[in-house]
């Protein structure tokens, strides 16, 4: 009874993981054709944040140092990681400064 419940509760939890991922890839699609102004908008964030993605891969370092090699990091995969790091950095540091930027913003405005 065990193995049946199991197999078919996988079962089941991959057909809901695959009706969310169709919904969450398809509603989105739907809502941008049929308000084409905000397609515009959602083009411009990916646009930038591609190119903060660009400058971080340029900028971003391939050195594999010992410690890493005993891991078999490739220098592509160095950089890779390199790049992620930056970009999180960047856009954390985005964060914070627009939330600051708007809490003293409020404080000046009442």
């Amino acid at each position: 009874m065990g193995d049946f419940m199991a197999n078919y509760g996988i079962i089941l939890t991959y057909i809901l993981i695959a009706a969310a991922t169709i919904s969450a890839i398809a509603f989105p699609i739907k809502h941008l054709i049929s308000h084409p102004k905000k397609a515009k908008q959602v083009g411009i964030t990916v646009g930038a944040l591609l190119l903060i993605y660009i400058i971080a891969l340029l900028i971003a370092s391939d050195e594999v140092t010992d410690h890493f090699m005993k891991f078999d990091v490739t220098e592509s995969q160095s950089r890779q990681v390199g790049a992620g790091l930056i970009v999180f950095y960047v856009l954390a540091v985005g964060a914070i400064l627009t939330t600051v930027y708007t809490e003293v913003s409020k404080m000046l405005n009442k």
